[in-house]
């Protein structure tokens, strides 16, 4: 027998049965929020998440905050003939790590490509295991028909050493840049590549010398696009359907106005949610 959908009751936002629920955001009170953005990253199976912004100090008005874009990160040593999908590993502070270790050069055919569904202005990389070569980060985009510098400030360079802690990869998003799958024309993709036939902003990472064995990231997190970020008062409590996954988002990227506050990042799965049994 079918059971009828339940109606929404006064104040509920989302109906059904909720089966399992965490703290996206640090325990104990929230995310400590500056004027520099702080990065709360959602489990997996969540299918809704609650923001609440609190504790404003230090003459903060409001809380801004953003989603962070999916990001399909793949790294290929032979110019994409084979390559290693690490998009779970990118998105999760839990599982195992981005293996960038001894990534070699263009010439080798060695790249990393990281893409989403919608453009970025950027990565946030936390490492696990530093690079000390020194090596130069180029960023490129695919333009419609050819690879061009995207112009990258690279936030994780350590002396002259790309990869060499942790720090944000950003530029300013091109106005040409194509959605694209990987095997339209842009590089002789193999049958058996992640993400072959899909459509999407592409980025082509390239370091200009080998990196050292032990090189790993932890999480490689896009960073929207918009900067005009959504705001949130003291208190106020924003409830919003959300997918972890490809074409949906990865975390919560949140800041003040001004002075401090905290950001609560509520993480709800509901029953039938990937991974869980109905």
């Amino acid at each position: 027998m079918n059971t009828p959908m339940k109606q929404l009751a006064p104040g509920e936002v989302f109906p059904g049965a909720f089966q399992e629920a965490w703290a996206a955001s640090t325990a104990g009170g929230g995310t400590a929020l500056t004027t520099t953005a702080a990065f709360a990253i959602l489990p997996d199976n969540v299918s809704s998440i609650e923001l609440i912004a609190r504790n404003f100090a230090g003459g903060a008005l409001v809380a801004k905050f953003n989603l962070c874009p999916w990001l399909s990160v793949l790294k290929t040593t032979d110019s994409l003939a084979t390559a290693t999908d690490y998009s779970d590993a990118a998105a999760s502070a839990t599982t195992a790590d981005v293996v960038l270790s001894s990534l070699g050069t263009a010439a080798d055919g060695d790249y990393l490509f990281i893409g989403s569904h919608i453009p970025f202005r950027g990565v946030k990389v936390d490492m696990t295991a530093m690079n000390g070569t020194a090596s130069v980060l180029t960023v490129k985009y695919w333009d419609g028909s050819a690879w061009t510098d995207i112009t990258a400030t690279d936030g994780t360079i350590a002396g002259v050493a790309t990869f060499g802690q942790d720090g944000n990869v950003t530029w300013t998003v091109p106005t040409d840049w194509a959605k694209a799958a990987l095997s339209a024309g842009m590089t002789g993709t193999a049958m058996a590549i992640p993400y072959r036939d899909d459509a999407l902003y592409w980025t082509r990472w390239e370091v200009s010398v080998a990196l050292d064995a032990t090189t790993t990231a932890a999480t490689m997190i896009a960073m929207n696009r918009v900067t005009t970020y959504a705001e949130m008062i003291a208190t106020f409590s924003r409830e919003l359907r959300a997918h972890k996954g490809f074409g949906g988002i990865t975390a919560v990227e949140a800041l003040t106005d001004g002075g401090t506050a905290n950001l609560i990042v509520n993480a709800f799965s509901r029953l039938g949610s990937a991974g869980l049994d109905l």
